[in-house]
Protein backbone atom coordinates (compact mmCIF):
# COMPACT_ATOMS: atom_id res chain seq x y z
CA UNK A 1 0.00 0.00 0.00
CA UNK A 2 2.21 2.94 -1.09
CA UNK A 3 1.29 6.37 -1.18
CA UNK A 4 -0.11 6.32 -4.76
CA UNK A 5 -2.11 3.92 -3.84
CA UNK A 6 -4.22 6.04 -1.47
CA UNK A 7 -4.04 8.74 -3.87
CA UNK A 8 -6.14 6.86 -5.90
CA UNK A 9 -8.30 5.72 -3.26
CA UNK A 10 -8.67 9.67 -2.08
CA UNK A 11 -9.08 9.91 -5.86
CA UNK A 12 -12.20 7.55 -6.92
CA UNK A 13 -13.90 7.75 -3.29
CA UNK A 14 -13.69 12.01 -3.88
CA UNK A 15 -15.28 11.19 -7.38
CA UNK A 16 -18.23 8.76 -6.11
CA UNK A 17 -19.42 11.27 -3.45
CA UNK A 18 -18.64 14.77 -4.75
CA UNK A 19 -22.09 14.69 -6.11
CA UNK A 20 -23.46 14.04 -2.62
CA UNK A 21 -21.43 16.27 -0.91
CA UNK A 22 -22.31 19.03 -2.85
CA UNK A 23 -26.07 18.51 -2.08
CA UNK A 24 -25.65 17.99 1.40
CA UNK A 25 -23.41 20.95 1.44
CA UNK A 26 -25.55 23.59 0.04
CA UNK A 27 -28.63 21.81 1.84
CA UNK A 28 -27.10 21.67 5.23
CA UNK A 29 -26.04 24.94 5.43
CA UNK A 30 -29.84 26.20 4.83
CA UNK A 31 -30.61 23.60 7.44
CA UNK A 32 -28.55 24.76 10.05
CA UNK A 33 -30.96 28.04 10.42
CA UNK A 34 -33.78 25.00 9.83
CA UNK A 35 -36.01 26.37 13.02
CA UNK A 36 -35.75 30.43 12.56
CA UNK A 37 -36.31 29.79 8.61
CA UNK A 38 -39.34 27.12 9.51
CA UNK A 39 -41.02 29.80 12.31
CA UNK A 40 -40.41 32.44 9.11
CA UNK A 41 -41.90 30.43 7.03
CA UNK A 42 -44.65 28.95 8.94
CA UNK A 43 -45.10 31.36 11.87
CA UNK A 44 -47.01 29.23 14.78
CA UNK A 45 -50.43 30.05 16.16
CA UNK A 46 -50.32 33.08 18.23
CA UNK A 47 -52.94 34.09 20.77
CA UNK A 48 -53.34 37.97 22.96
CA UNK A 49 -52.01 37.49 26.21
CA UNK A 50 -55.38 37.72 28.28
CA UNK A 51 -55.19 38.52 32.94
CA UNK A 52 -56.57 35.03 33.35
CA UNK A 53 -54.97 31.75 33.98
CA UNK A 54 -54.64 29.22 31.16
CA UNK A 55 -56.22 25.58 30.94
CA UNK A 56 -53.97 22.96 32.15
CA UNK A 57 -52.84 20.71 29.39
CA UNK A 58 -55.14 17.92 30.54
CA UNK A 59 -58.48 19.76 30.36
CA UNK A 60 -57.07 21.10 26.30
CA UNK A 61 -56.29 17.48 25.98
CA UNK A 62 -59.75 16.69 26.46
CA UNK A 63 -61.54 19.58 24.37
CA UNK A 64 -59.11 18.63 21.22
CA UNK A 65 -60.53 15.21 21.72
CA UNK A 66 -63.82 16.17 21.64
CA UNK A 67 -63.69 17.57 18.15
CA UNK A 68 -61.96 14.10 17.03
CA UNK A 69 -63.73 11.51 18.38
CA UNK A 70 -61.82 8.82 16.31
CA UNK A 71 -58.25 10.04 17.37
CA UNK A 72 -55.54 9.75 19.43
CA UNK A 73 -53.18 12.68 21.22
CA UNK A 74 -50.17 10.75 22.36
CA UNK A 75 -48.50 14.03 23.77
CA UNK A 76 -48.87 16.35 26.45
CA UNK A 77 -46.43 19.58 26.35
CA UNK A 78 -45.88 21.58 29.48
CA UNK A 79 -43.93 23.89 28.47
CA UNK A 80 -46.01 26.29 26.27
CA UNK A 81 -45.00 30.22 25.72
CA UNK A 82 -47.42 32.42 27.10
CA UNK A 83 -48.35 34.18 23.58
CA UNK A 84 -48.54 30.24 22.21
CA UNK A 85 -52.10 28.57 21.13
CA UNK A 86 -52.64 25.09 22.06
CA UNK A 87 -51.79 22.90 19.30
CA UNK A 88 -52.05 19.25 19.43
CA UNK A 89 -51.21 16.49 16.87
CA UNK A 90 -54.05 13.45 16.36
CA UNK A 91 -53.39 10.06 15.53
CA UNK A 92 -55.76 7.71 14.34
CA UNK A 93 -57.64 4.82 16.14
CA UNK A 94 -58.43 2.02 14.83
CA UNK A 95 -61.96 1.25 13.83
CA UNK A 96 -63.05 -1.93 15.69
CA UNK A 97 -64.95 -3.51 12.29
CA UNK A 98 -61.96 -2.71 9.95
CA UNK A 99 -59.21 -3.23 11.73
CA UNK A 100 -57.90 -0.37 10.17
CA UNK A 101 -57.06 3.68 11.18
CA UNK A 102 -59.69 5.92 11.21
CA UNK A 103 -59.26 8.30 7.95
CA UNK A 104 -58.87 11.84 9.42
CA UNK A 105 -59.94 14.87 7.84
CA UNK A 106 -57.54 17.15 9.78
CA UNK A 107 -54.71 16.10 11.75
CA UNK A 108 -53.93 19.25 13.88
CA UNK A 109 -56.39 21.06 16.18
CA UNK A 110 -55.30 24.29 17.75
CA UNK A 111 -57.39 25.92 20.36
CA UNK A 112 -57.42 28.93 22.65
CA UNK A 113 -55.18 28.22 25.52
CA UNK A 114 -57.80 30.38 27.97
CA UNK A 115 -60.98 29.26 27.06
CA UNK A 116 -60.93 26.08 24.92
CA UNK A 117 -62.25 27.47 21.99
CA UNK A 118 -61.46 26.01 18.69
CA UNK A 119 -59.25 27.72 16.20
CA UNK A 120 -58.52 25.80 13.18
CA UNK A 121 -58.32 22.60 12.25
CA UNK A 122 -55.56 21.58 9.79
CA UNK A 123 -53.16 19.58 8.00
CA UNK A 124 -49.93 20.24 8.83
CA UNK A 125 -48.20 16.64 8.59
CA UNK A 126 -46.24 17.02 5.44
CA UNK A 127 -46.21 14.07 3.29
CA UNK A 128 -45.88 15.31 -0.28
CA UNK A 129 -42.98 17.64 -1.36
CA UNK A 130 -44.55 18.66 -4.80
CA UNK A 131 -45.37 21.28 -5.15
CA UNK A 132 -43.03 22.98 -2.81
CA UNK A 133 -44.64 25.54 -0.77
CA UNK A 134 -43.93 27.50 2.21
CA UNK A 135 -45.27 24.86 4.21
CA UNK A 136 -42.83 21.92 2.51
CA UNK A 137 -39.69 23.73 1.72
CA UNK A 138 -38.13 22.62 4.88
CA UNK A 139 -39.13 19.13 5.00
CA UNK A 140 -37.95 19.13 1.15
CA UNK A 141 -34.70 20.51 1.95
CA UNK A 142 -34.03 17.70 4.90
CA UNK A 143 -35.34 15.02 2.41
CA UNK A 144 -32.91 16.28 0.12
CA UNK A 145 -30.02 16.66 2.25
CA UNK A 146 -30.41 13.00 3.22
CA UNK A 147 -31.66 11.01 0.82
CA UNK A 148 -31.80 13.19 -1.95
CA UNK A 149 -35.49 13.57 -1.56
CA UNK A 150 -36.02 10.12 -3.55
CA UNK A 151 -39.14 7.89 -2.60
CA UNK A 152 -38.48 4.76 -0.61
CA UNK A 153 -35.25 3.59 0.73
CA UNK A 154 -32.95 4.11 -1.94
CA UNK A 155 -32.07 7.87 -1.73
CA UNK A 156 -30.85 6.82 2.08
CA UNK A 157 -28.72 4.28 1.22
CA UNK A 158 -26.79 5.94 -1.75
CA UNK A 159 -26.18 8.57 0.91
CA UNK A 160 -25.30 5.97 3.83
CA UNK A 161 -22.52 5.03 1.46
CA UNK A 162 -21.17 8.07 0.63
CA UNK A 163 -20.97 9.25 4.07
CA UNK A 164 -19.08 6.20 4.70
CA UNK A 165 -16.42 6.28 2.52
CA UNK A 166 -16.38 9.73 3.03
CA UNK A 167 -15.57 8.52 6.99
CA UNK A 168 -12.89 6.69 5.64
CA UNK A 169 -11.63 9.05 3.09
CA UNK A 170 -11.38 11.39 5.85
CA UNK A 171 -8.38 9.51 7.36
CA UNK A 172 -6.64 8.56 3.99
CA UNK A 173 -6.87 12.51 3.14
CA UNK A 174 -4.90 13.70 5.96
CA UNK A 175 -2.28 11.20 5.55
CA UNK A 176 -2.00 12.55 2.26
CA UNK A 177 -0.98 16.01 3.20
CA UNK A 178 1.77 14.54 5.32
CA UNK A 179 4.90 15.44 4.07
CA UNK A 180 6.92 12.92 2.16
CA UNK A 181 9.54 10.92 3.99
CA UNK A 182 13.01 11.99 3.63
CA UNK A 183 15.94 9.81 3.38
CA UNK A 184 18.54 9.95 5.88
CA UNK A 185 21.35 9.99 3.29
CA UNK A 186 19.13 13.17 1.91
CA UNK A 187 18.75 14.94 5.25
CA UNK A 188 20.81 18.17 4.99
CA UNK A 189 21.91 19.48 7.91
CA UNK A 190 21.88 23.32 7.13
CA UNK A 191 18.22 23.00 6.37
CA UNK A 192 15.68 23.43 9.15
CA UNK A 193 12.77 22.17 7.00
CA UNK A 194 14.52 19.29 5.50
CA UNK A 195 14.20 17.42 8.65
CA UNK A 196 11.20 19.08 10.73
CA UNK A 197 8.07 16.96 10.34
CA UNK A 198 5.59 20.35 11.45
CA UNK A 199 7.71 22.50 9.91
CA UNK A 200 7.45 20.37 6.55
CA UNK A 201 3.82 20.11 7.29
CA UNK A 202 2.65 23.45 7.28
CA UNK A 203 3.29 23.72 3.48
CA UNK A 204 -0.07 22.11 3.80
CA UNK A 205 -2.44 24.38 5.85
CA UNK A 206 -1.26 27.22 3.23
CA UNK A 207 -2.50 28.71 0.28
CA UNK A 208 -0.40 30.66 -2.61
CA UNK A 209 -2.48 33.37 -3.66
CA UNK A 210 0.35 33.73 -6.23
CA UNK A 211 0.07 30.71 -7.55
CA UNK A 212 -2.00 28.93 -11.05
CA UNK A 213 -5.18 28.57 -10.67
CA UNK A 214 -4.73 24.65 -10.54
CA UNK A 215 -1.91 25.63 -7.48
CA UNK A 216 -4.81 28.12 -5.76
CA UNK A 217 -7.54 24.84 -6.59
CA UNK A 218 -5.13 22.61 -5.14
CA UNK A 219 -4.03 24.84 -2.21
CA UNK A 220 -8.12 25.11 -1.19
CA UNK A 221 -8.67 21.31 -1.21
CA UNK A 222 -6.07 20.32 0.50
CA UNK A 223 -5.80 23.74 3.37
CA UNK A 224 -9.44 23.96 3.43
CA UNK A 225 -9.75 20.29 4.29
CA UNK A 226 -6.85 20.46 6.91
CA UNK A 227 -8.70 23.87 8.55
CA UNK A 228 -11.86 22.12 9.07
CA UNK A 229 -10.83 18.48 9.34
CA UNK A 230 -12.41 17.41 12.64
CA UNK A 231 -15.90 19.14 11.38
CA UNK A 232 -15.59 16.86 8.47
CA UNK A 233 -14.85 14.14 10.18
CA UNK A 234 -17.92 14.92 12.96
CA UNK A 235 -20.44 15.59 10.13
CA UNK A 236 -19.66 12.32 7.94
CA UNK A 237 -19.13 9.88 10.68
CA UNK A 238 -22.67 11.05 12.16
CA UNK A 239 -24.55 11.05 8.64
CA UNK A 240 -23.48 7.16 8.99
CA UNK A 241 -25.47 7.40 11.96
CA UNK A 242 -28.54 8.92 10.30
CA UNK A 243 -28.58 6.74 7.49
CA UNK A 244 -27.36 3.01 8.43
CA UNK A 245 -27.59 3.63 11.88
CA UNK A 246 -28.06 -0.27 12.44
CA UNK A 247 -26.38 -1.50 10.00
CA UNK A 248 -22.98 0.31 10.63
CA UNK A 249 -23.06 3.42 13.36
CA UNK A 250 -24.15 1.31 16.27
CA UNK A 251 -22.11 -1.70 15.90
CA UNK A 252 -19.29 0.44 15.75
CA UNK A 253 -19.87 2.78 18.39
CA UNK A 254 -21.16 0.07 20.60
CA UNK A 255 -17.40 -1.53 19.98
CA UNK A 256 -15.39 0.84 20.24
CA UNK A 257 -17.45 3.12 23.07
CA UNK A 258 -19.25 0.80 24.31
CA UNK A 259 -22.63 2.80 23.34
CA UNK A 260 -25.69 1.34 24.47
CA UNK A 261 -29.69 1.90 23.08
CA UNK A 262 -31.67 3.58 25.13
CA UNK A 263 -34.56 2.13 23.93
CA UNK A 264 -33.28 -1.18 25.39
CA UNK A 265 -34.99 0.28 28.46
CA UNK A 266 -37.95 -1.15 27.42
CA UNK A 267 -38.97 -3.82 24.65
CA UNK A 268 -41.27 -2.97 21.59
CA UNK A 269 -44.13 -4.99 22.10
CA UNK A 270 -45.00 -7.99 19.63
CA UNK A 271 -48.54 -6.06 19.78
CA UNK A 272 -48.75 -2.52 19.95
CA UNK A 273 -50.95 -0.87 22.79
CA UNK A 274 -53.04 1.83 21.57
CA UNK A 275 -54.35 3.34 24.75
CA UNK A 276 -52.83 3.24 28.39
CA UNK A 277 -54.08 2.11 31.45
CA UNK A 278 -52.72 4.70 33.66
CA UNK A 279 -54.17 8.41 33.08
CA UNK A 280 -52.11 11.01 32.25
CA UNK A 281 -52.52 12.89 35.37
CA UNK A 282 -51.27 9.66 37.28
CA UNK A 283 -48.50 9.67 34.36
CA UNK A 284 -47.10 12.83 35.19
CA UNK A 285 -47.54 12.48 39.02
CA UNK A 286 -45.34 9.60 39.18
CA UNK A 287 -42.99 10.79 36.59
CA UNK A 288 -42.40 13.94 38.81
CA UNK A 289 -41.73 11.78 41.67
CA UNK A 290 -39.73 9.49 40.13
CA UNK A 291 -37.47 12.51 38.41
CA UNK A 292 -36.48 13.88 41.62
CA UNK A 293 -35.10 10.58 42.92
CA UNK A 294 -33.20 9.97 39.90
CA UNK A 295 -31.84 13.21 40.00
CA UNK A 296 -30.93 12.48 43.82
CA UNK A 297 -29.28 9.54 42.61
CA UNK A 298 -27.58 10.11 39.66
CA UNK A 299 -26.60 13.72 40.63
CA UNK A 300 -28.21 16.07 38.20
CA UNK A 301 -30.65 19.07 38.47
CA UNK A 302 -34.07 19.13 36.92
CA UNK A 303 -34.74 22.25 35.53
CA UNK A 304 -37.92 22.39 33.76
CA UNK A 305 -40.72 19.62 33.01
CA UNK A 306 -41.36 19.66 28.87
CA UNK A 307 -44.09 16.87 28.31
CA UNK A 308 -45.17 13.43 28.68
CA UNK A 309 -45.64 10.98 25.41
CA UNK A 310 -47.10 7.76 25.03
CA UNK A 311 -46.16 5.17 22.97
CA UNK A 312 -48.54 2.53 22.03
CA UNK A 313 -45.30 0.48 20.65
CA UNK A 314 -43.61 0.08 24.14
CA UNK A 315 -47.10 0.30 26.03
CA UNK A 316 -45.05 3.14 27.72
CA UNK A 317 -45.18 6.81 29.01
CA UNK A 318 -41.86 9.12 28.29
CA UNK A 319 -41.64 11.79 31.10
CA UNK A 320 -39.45 14.20 29.40
CA UNK A 321 -37.73 17.24 31.53
CA UNK A 322 -35.15 19.62 30.88
CA UNK A 323 -31.96 19.19 33.23
CA UNK A 324 -28.14 20.17 33.32
CA UNK A 325 -27.36 16.89 31.58
CA UNK A 326 -29.10 17.98 28.03
CA UNK A 327 -26.62 19.48 25.51
CA UNK A 328 -29.27 22.11 24.58
CA UNK A 329 -31.34 24.81 27.15
CA UNK A 330 -33.91 24.81 24.49
CA UNK A 331 -34.76 20.95 23.82
CA UNK A 332 -34.92 18.45 26.54
CA UNK A 333 -33.33 15.39 26.23
CA UNK A 334 -33.78 13.92 29.59
CA UNK A 335 -36.76 11.25 29.50
CA UNK A 336 -37.85 8.17 32.13
CA UNK A 337 -40.14 5.31 31.15
CA UNK A 338 -43.20 4.42 33.20
CA UNK A 339 -45.23 1.40 32.47
CA UNK A 340 -48.38 2.50 30.61
CA UNK A 341 -50.47 0.26 32.74
CA UNK A 342 -48.74 0.48 36.28
CA UNK A 343 -46.78 3.34 36.19
CA UNK A 344 -44.10 1.42 36.81
CA UNK A 345 -40.55 2.82 36.84
CA UNK A 346 -38.77 1.12 34.51
CA UNK A 347 -35.14 3.74 33.63
CA UNK A 348 -33.90 6.57 32.77
CA UNK A 349 -31.88 7.71 30.08
CA UNK A 350 -29.96 10.64 30.58
CA UNK A 351 -28.25 12.39 27.29
CA UNK A 352 -24.36 12.87 28.95
CA UNK A 353 -22.72 11.88 31.74
CA UNK A 354 -24.32 8.54 32.21
CA UNK A 355 -22.35 6.43 29.65
CA UNK A 356 -19.37 7.40 27.60
CA UNK A 357 -20.22 6.28 24.32
CA UNK A 358 -24.20 7.73 24.16
CA UNK A 359 -22.58 11.14 25.41
CA UNK A 360 -20.32 11.02 22.48
CA UNK A 361 -23.07 10.10 20.00
CA UNK A 362 -25.13 12.78 21.71
CA UNK A 363 -22.36 15.42 20.74
CA UNK A 364 -21.80 13.68 17.59
CA UNK A 365 -25.86 14.43 16.85
CA UNK A 366 -25.98 17.75 18.40
CA UNK A 367 -22.89 19.04 16.13
CA UNK A 368 -24.53 18.01 13.30
CA UNK A 369 -27.90 19.80 13.81
CA UNK A 370 -26.19 23.08 15.36
CA UNK A 371 -28.32 21.87 18.48
CA UNK A 372 -25.84 23.64 20.84
CA UNK A 373 -23.69 26.97 21.44
CA UNK A 374 -26.40 29.05 19.10
CA UNK A 375 -26.42 31.69 16.33
CA UNK A 376 -22.52 31.92 16.66
CA UNK A 377 -22.22 28.05 15.77
CA UNK A 378 -25.10 28.06 13.19
CA UNK A 379 -23.04 30.49 11.51
CA UNK A 380 -19.89 28.34 11.82
CA UNK A 381 -22.17 25.15 10.46
CA UNK A 382 -22.96 26.97 7.66
CA UNK A 383 -20.21 28.12 6.58
CA UNK A 384 -18.67 24.35 7.08
CA UNK A 385 -21.25 23.51 4.43
CA UNK A 386 -20.11 25.70 2.14
CA UNK A 387 -16.24 24.56 2.45
CA UNK A 388 -18.02 20.67 1.78
CA UNK A 389 -19.14 22.76 -1.45
CA UNK A 390 -15.33 23.83 -2.27
CA UNK A 391 -13.60 21.30 -1.62
CA UNK A 392 -15.73 18.86 -4.08
CA UNK A 393 -15.65 21.28 -6.38
CA UNK A 394 -11.84 21.66 -6.33
CA UNK A 395 -11.43 18.11 -6.33
CA UNK A 396 -13.55 17.47 -9.54
CA UNK A 397 -10.86 20.64 -11.10
CA UNK A 398 -7.84 18.52 -9.96
CA UNK A 399 -8.66 15.18 -11.36
CA UNK A 400 -9.65 16.79 -14.44
CA UNK A 401 -6.86 18.75 -15.06
CA UNK A 402 -4.49 16.00 -13.84
CA UNK A 403 -6.47 13.59 -16.77
CA UNK A 404 -6.17 16.59 -19.33
CA UNK A 405 -2.61 16.45 -18.35
CA UNK A 406 -2.53 12.62 -18.82
CA UNK A 407 -4.16 12.84 -21.86
CA UNK A 408 -1.68 15.04 -23.24
CA UNK A 409 1.18 12.99 -21.93
CA UNK A 410 -0.30 9.91 -23.92
CA UNK A 411 -0.49 12.09 -26.86
CA UNK A 412 2.83 12.81 -27.02
CA UNK A 413 4.09 9.69 -26.06
CA UNK A 414 2.06 8.21 -29.18
CA UNK A 415 3.40 10.51 -31.47
CA UNK A 416 7.12 10.10 -30.76
CA UNK A 417 6.60 6.38 -31.19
Amino acid sequence: MTRHFWVLIHRYAGLYIAFFLIVAGFTGSILAFSPELNSWLNPPAKIALQDKPRLDEFTLHEKALALSPHSLINQLNFNRKPDEAYSAYLESRIDPVTGKPYELAFDTVILDPYTGDQISLENRMITEIWPITRKNFIPFIVRLHYKLALPGSIGVWLFGIAALVWTIDCFVSVYLTFPLRISTSRIDVHNSNSRGFWSRWKKSWLIKWSGSAFRINFDLHRAGGLWVWLMLLILAWSSVGFNLNEQVYAPVMKTLFNMTDPMAIVPKLDTPIPEPTLSWQDAQRIGRKVIAQQATLNRFSVLKEEAVQYSADYGAFFYIMHTDRDLNAEIASTWLVLDGSTGKYLGINLPTGQNFGNTLNGWLFALHMALIWGLPYKIFLAFVGLVVVMLSITGIYIWLKKRQSRQFSNIRKSGLT
